[in-house]
Order: structure tokens, then C-alpha cells, then sequence
């Protein structure tokens, strides 16, 4: 493949489509089908093509990726649900310049989320990106500024925020009934085995390489995820899931940037060569409210929400919930559970009669609750939506950079020496603090680089 240029690639025939799909911003209808494109057939990728299947009003145009041999399995749901082939084609770029295409489904790695998402702005296109957001606090706000700039709808894979049952948990948040909020507790316990470290061989038929490997260092090629772990690939496994848990705190809580995060933990148990924590624990002070994230890699007594429940009346069992958050106020505890699961809220027995807490024991009693549902199918319907309207969306790229940006301050922090640190949220920088701040970018392979003008 020929390596990229921008400035190449806009005097190129590709590029003068760009700038056509561009200049041309189209209105869409409400009775027009929303014409998409899916970049990156993964796991993730070919479950978003599932929940987009159900829906009546778009057409899968094109499923790309720079691996041939995902096609198949793709193309066969879309012929399943849809009865028709969509067009495959390796390079994404070819598929911003078709100005047919409305908007791209970017469900790639962490490494492309950035500078995918930021190119199909310049094109013209709407996204729907998957989470987390970035490799990096900077990327992340390119990609804010890309949306705003272009003016294109930008929706991150943070569907729990799209979910049935947050507005109400916030609103009695923020209503005062559970009295003031000085604490929140956000869990991401999992299981993960050790990386296993695969011989070096030659690249597949099919799989373009160095498209695949785009912003990140082209590594000698292996079979198997061993990129996972390394800092210049991907956020880390623990940012992978807890993404999803910060934008759900942030939400409840009404809180943005944090003053200080001081990060404890490293690598204890999956002992395989990762770069990343298997075990992180991170604390953050907003004010007078403190923010704890536990976080593990190796507690198998730890369970994510069943999907029996995920989808049904019915709550987890909160204490061996692998992926919940606490919020802790003067007046009761709620328990919300990430993706699904629904929320309740405890209080001491006594003191919903006006007791005192001295005389209520170990008693609890649960006095508000509400089931839930899984958020993607929502998410999806407010991002064609927001299509339509122009309405900033309500998984919007921005929120889902502040959530994000919890997960990468903790980071650094560990990589700084597990380091207290102070932040701006003003500049988006650490304060006086050269060493942390030089983990504020993403270490980017020529050419596939974010420029510093979006």
C-alpha cells in the first residue's frame, strides 16, 4: 500500500471526493435510509452490525477492514437480516470518499479510534465510534474538536449513558434524596488470563499489515492479541471495560475534571511481559467529593451483570458485581450496575423512620429502585436520530473524552511512579509536572499521525 500523505491525498482523485462529500453536506430526510460504512469487523464490530440489522432505515454500504478474512463472516449477517451483499474494501479511505456514505461505524482498536474518527469528520461524515474514546488525553480532544469543527455528529460506544434507568437514578441524585454526596466507588474486577506471546511469522494472504497497524509501531507480525498491553496499541484491559463505569459516575455525580488522581497497583499476577496494571487502584478528589476506582484483572469471584438480568427485571448480586458504582451519600447508598441491571438505593432501617443510626444495627432496607436495560440499541437510535436533527447526541464525543480522560490521568499516574498528581482541566495538563505531562499524547508511526490542526 502506498504510504499516506494528507496533503497528497487531497489533490488525489480519493481526496477531491473527500472534499466533494465535504462541501456537499447533504440534509437527510426522515423517510431516507441512512447509508453506512463499518470500519473494523472484529468482535465489536460485527455485534454493532447485529444491532443494526434490526433496524429498517439505514443500509450497510460498505464493511471494511484491513483484514480480507473478516469480510465473510460480516457480510453473512448483513445477507441474513438484510438480503444483500454489501461492498468490502480494505482501505477506509476509499469509503470516506464515497459521498453516498453518511455516516462511518468505527468499531476498530483503540489505535484507530482517533485519527479514524478525526478523517471521517473532514470528510463530512457522522460517526459512531467505539470505546474507550482515545489512546491518549490529547487524541481525544482532536477528536472533540474535529466533531465541533466539521460539524458532525459524533456518538462513543458509552451506551450505558443511553440506558432506560440513569436519568431517574441522577435525578434523585441530584433531587437530594440521598442526602450529600461525598463519595463514589467504581468497580471493574475481572478475570483475565495471562497474554500468550506468539512465535514471529510471516504476514497472512489478505491482512495489510501496515494498515492494520496504522498509528502504532510496526512490530514484527504475530498471530493472536499480543499488542494487547502495550502502551503504543492500546489503553490497557482495565480502561477497556472501566470506560464504561467512569461515564456512568461522571453522569450520576455531574462531575468533570478531577483536581488530583494518585494511582496504586502495577503488574502482580499476569506476570506476561504487559506493559499496563492487572491491578489498579485510583483515587480522585473533585472538591469535597473523592472518586475510587478499584480495579483487578485476576477475581474470579467477580461477575459481570448476567445477560438473563442485563435484559429483565431483575438486579445483580451487588457485592460480587464486577462492573457497578457506589454512590454514597449522607442519607442512603445507591448501587447502579454498568450495562444493564438497573439501580437501588439502602438505607438503615431506622433511619427512613428518623432513627438514629446507633439503634438500626446491621439492618438495611432498599426504598427506591429501578429495573434497567442494556444501552446500545437506545445509543444507536439516538445517534440516527441525532443524524436527522443535528442535536448533539447524548453519548457525545466530549463526554466521552472527560470519562475517558479519568482512565488516562490514572495511567499516568502509575507510569509516573504511582505519583499523586495535580491537574488543569482548563489546559488539559498536569501542573508543573513535566514527567506526567509527556503522557498527555499518543506516541503516533508516520504517516498515520493526528495533526496538531484538525
Amino acid at each position: 500500500m502506498r504510504s499516506f500523505n494528507r496533503r497528497n491525498f487531497l489533490k488525489s482523485s480519493i481526496g477531491a471526493a473527500v472534499v466533494t462529500a465535504l462541501n456537499r453536506k447533504k440534509s437527510i430526510g426522515a423517510n431516507d435510509k441512512i447509508i453506512l460504512g463499518i470500519m473494523g469487523v472484529g468482535g465489536r464490530g460485527r455485534g454493532l452490525i447485529g444491532h443494526l440489522c434490526k433496524r429498517s432505515d439505514i443500509r450497510i454500504k460498505y464493511i471494511c477492514d484491513a483484514d480480507t478474512r473478516r469480510y465473510g463472516p460480516a457480510a453473512e449477517s448483513v445477507m441474513e437480516d438484510h438480503g444483500y451483499k454489501p461492498k468490502f474494501d480494505q482501505d477506509f479511505r476509499n469509503v470516506l470518499a464515497d459521498p453516498e456514505v453518511d455516516a462511518i461505524i468505527n468499531a476498530t482498536s483503540d489505535r484507530w479510534h482517533a485519527l479514524g474518527t478525526i478523517m471521517a469528520c473532514q470528510a463530512g461524515k457522522d460517526v459512531y465510534v467505539e470505546k474507550p474514546l482515545s489512546l491518549s488525553i490529547w487524541d481525544g480532544r482532536k477528536m472533540v474538536e474535529a466533531a465541533r469543527k466539521y460539524k458532525r455528529i459524533v456518538q462513543v460506544g458509552i451506551q450505558t449513558r443511553s440506558g432506560p434507568a440513569i436519568d431517574n437514578a441522577a435525578e434523585y441524585i441530584r433531587s437530594g434524596k440521598l442526602g450529600d454526596v461525598y463519595l463514589a466507588r467504581v468497580y471493574n474486577m475481572m478475570l483475565h488470563n495471562p497474554g500468550q506471546k506468539t512465535e514471529e511469522t510471516p504476514v497472512p494472504d489478505g491482512l495489510d499489515y501496515d494498515l492494520w497497524c496504522g498509528p502504532s509501531p510496526m512490530l514484527p507480525y504475530r498471530p493472536g492479541r499480543w499488542w494487547q498491553g502495550l502502551w503504543d496499541f492500546y489503553s490497557g484491559a482495565i480502561p477497556g471495560d472501566l470506560a464504561h463505569q467512569m461515564d456512568v459516575v461522571r453522569y450520576l455525580i455531574g462531575k468533570t475534571y478531577p483536581d488530583t488522581v494518585s494511582h496504586s497497583g502495577g503488574v502482580f499476577n499476569l506476570r506476561d511481559g504487559r506493559e499496563q496494571p492487572d491491578t489498579q487502584m485510583a483515587t480522585y478528589e473533585f472538591g469535597d467529593l473523592t472518586l475510587l476506582s478499584q480495579s483487578a484483572l485476576w477475581t474470579p469471584y467477580m461477575h459481570k451483570i448476567p445477560g438473563a438480568i442485563r435484559d429483565a427485571d431483575g438486579f445483580p448480586n451487588w457485592p460480587f458485581t464486577s462492573t457497578k458504582v457506589e454512590i454514597c451519600g449522607t442519607k442512603g447508598l445507591m448501587d447502579f450496575g454498568s450495562h444493564g441491571g438497573g439501580w437501588q438505593v439502602y438505607v438503615a432501617k431506622s433511619a427512613s423512620t428518623g432513627g438514629n443510626w446507633r439503634q438500626s444495627g446491621q439492618e438495611n432496607e432498599i426504598i427506591a429502585q429501578e429495573y434497567s436495560r442494556q444501552g446500545t440499541d437506545n445509543n444507536i437510535e439516538n445517534f440516527i436520530s441525532c443524524m436527522r436533527s443535528r442535536e448533539i447526541p447524548k453519548a457525545d464525543v466530549e463526554e466521552a473524552h472527560l470519562s475517558t480522560l479519568l482512565c488516562h490521568v490514572a495511567n499516568i499516574s502509575y507510569r509516573v511512579g504511582n505519583r499523586k498528581l495535580k491537574f488543569d482541566g482548563k489546559t488539559e495538563t498536569f501542573v508543573n509536572d513535566a514527567e506526567a505531562n509527556k503522557y498527555l499524547k499518543a506516541k503516533y508511526r508516520e504517516p498515520w499521525v493526528v495533526l496538531e490542526k484538525v
